[in-house]
C-alpha cells in the first residue's frame, strides 16, 4: 500500500497519544474502546504502513 489515509493518519495519532499519556488518556480524548486502542498499539511498528486495515 503506498497511499497513507486519512484514517491511518488518525489511527497514528491514536497510538503516538496512548504511548504518550497512557492508555486512559486516550480513551478519553478519542472515545475508543480499550480493546482497540490495545489492538492498534499491538499492530504498530512505527510506520504508518503498520496501521492499514488489510483484511
Amino acid at each position: 500500500m503506498n497511499t497513507i489515509t486519512q484514517y491511518m493518519k488518525h489511527r497514528q495519532s491514536l497510538v503516538c497519544y496512548a504511548l504518550k499519556y497512557g492508555i486512559s488518556k486516550a480513551l478519553g480524548k478519542y472515545n475508543r474502546a480499550r480493546s482497540c486502542i490495545y489492538f492498534w498499539l499491538s499492530r504498530y511498528d512505527c510506520s504508518i504502513q503498520s496501521l492499514a486495515m488489510i483484511t
